[in-house]
């Protein structure tokens, strides 16, 4: 998802004295709306089995605390908690079989072939990618909620003063 709007900054929805002003009040009208959206079901949709569950009971009540997310998200959030439950069976796989396939011989033993990657490493490999990508897009990862989040104001100081003015660099600034 590109951020045309900002160049690949980070978004922000602050709405501080810091903000200039048409952000400031494209981020309240952001806000406005944002509130008006149904909020998100605490209750797992039928669908989900294991540890898709598991994992919705776990981040749903998180996700409403930072208030980002409502109902609409629910088909991504859904996503990240399927793809989370088919990483858990293929890790499964992976710690009881390893990583390489195998297959049985003529007396019914398990020989490792080493040539080939066991499916589930592949698998498990694919649900890890496809989750980084939703946690993203869900505010899940640090970076994510840091552009959400409205700063507070504590440790800004009234007097600010630009530490960069006094470094002298051979040219005014």
């Amino acid at each position: 998802m590109v951020n045309k709007r900002n160049s690949g900054r980070k978004r922000t929805t602050s709405t501080d004295e810091t903000v200039r002003s048409d952000q400031r009040k494209r981020n309240l009208e952001f806000q406005e709306k944002q509130n008006e959206l149904t909020e998100l079901q605490d209750t797992p949709p039928y669908h989900l089995k294991g540890s898709g569950t598991t994992i919705w009971k776990k981040i749903v009540p998180e996700l409403r605390k930072l208030g980002t997310i409502k109902q609409i998200d629910t088909v991504n959030l859904e996503a990240f908690c399927s793809s989370y439950s088919t990483y858990i069976i293929a890790e499964k796989e992976v710690s009881e079989n390893g990583i390489f396939a195998y297959n049985f011989d003529d007396e019914g033993n398990k020989i490792t072939d080493f040539s080939k990657k066991n499916p589930a490493y592949s698998i498990m490999n694919d649900s890890i990618k496809t989750l980084k990508s939703l946690a993203v897009d869900l505010g899940l990862s640090f970076d994510a909620r840091s552009g959400q989040l409205v700063p507070s104001d504590i440790g800004i100081k009234e007097n600010k003063q630009d530490n960069l003015r006094l470094v002298k660099f051979g040219a005014d600034i």
